[in-house]
C-alpha cells in the first residue's frame, strides 16, 4: 500500500503513563522537549489525533511562533467514526485545514476548511488506518506526525504502520491502571537509534524492526 511516511510523538510518565485516569491530557514534556515537538508539527505534512484527544485536551494541532519562526501549519487529521468534533473545537479553525474521517454523514455546519471523509471501520469499529492512509497518500501527503491518544498510538504500532517513533520519558510517576498507557496487546520489537537526556527527563527515539 502506498501511505505517508508516519512518526508516532508522545510523551509518558516513568511508570508508563500517557495520561491523567481520567483521560485528560497530563503536562509530561519539558520546555525544551516542548520546542522539539512544535519543530516537528513544523516539518511534516499533517498532524493526526483521535477523537477523544480532541474531546478531552480540545488542541489547535498548531505551531506556535514562541518555538518555531515563520511556522508552516500542518493539516490538521482528526479520527472520528461517530463525528463527534464539536464545530467549535479548535481543531477546526481556520488557522490550517482539517480533515475529519468519519464513517456516517455529520450534518453538521463546520468551515470551509474542513473537509469530511467518510471511510471505512475496522473490526472494532475505529477508522480503517490503512484506507485513511492511502487517501492522505493520494492528497500528496508525505510524511504524517501521530500525537495520540493512546488508542490511537496503539493502533497505528500493532498493525506496523509506523516508521519512527519518538517518546519522551518525564521524571514522574501517575501510579493506578486506570491511567492510558502504551498497550497493544502483543509484544512489539524495537530498534533503539537514539536516546539522549532533555531537561529533567529522556527522549528515546525507536524504529520497528
Amino acid at each position: 500500500m502506498k501511505r505517508p511516511y508516519v512518526v508516532i510523538n508522545c510523551a509518558m510518565t516513568a511508570d508508563g503513563k500517557i495520561a491523567k485516569p481520567s483521560g485528560e491530557q497530563l503536562k509530561i514534556s519539558c520546555e525544551e522537549d516542548m520546542k522539539r515537538v512544535y519543530q516537528m508539527r513544523n516539518d511534516v505534512d499533517a498532524v493526526l489525533v483521535g477523537i477523544n484527544t480532541v474531546l478531552s485536551d480540545n488542541p489547535k494541532l498548531t505551531v506556535k511562533e514562541k518555538y518555531v519562526k515563520n511556522p508552516k501549519q500542518p493539516i490538521r487529521i482528526v479520527l472520528d467514526s461517530k463525528c463527534r468534533t464539536p464545530i467549535d473545537a479548535l481543531v477546526v479553525n481556520n488557522v490550517s485545514k482539517t480533515i475529519i474521517f468519519t464513517a456516517k454523514q455529520s450534518g453538521k455546519n463546520y468551515s470551509d476548511n474542513v473537509e469530511i471523509v467518510i471511510c471505512e471501520t475496522d473490526e472494532q469499529g475505529f477508522i480503517d488506518l490503512k484506507q485513511m492512509l492511502e487517501f492522505l497518500s493520494e492528497k500528496g501527503i508525505k510524511n504524517l506526525m501521530v500525537e495520540g491518544g493512546s488508542t490511537i498510538i496503539n493502533s497505528f504500532l500493532k498493525r506496523g504502520l509506523v516508521d519512527d517513533f519518538y517518546v519522551y520519558v518525564g521524571p514522574m510517576i501517575v501510579g493506578g491502571n486506570k491511567a492510558p498507557s502504551l498497550t497493544i496487546g502483543d509484544s512489539l520489537n524495537l530498534k533503539l537509534l537514539n536516546s539522549k537526556k532533555l531537561g529533567q527527563g529522556i527522549l528515546n527515539h525507536y524504529r520497528l524492526k
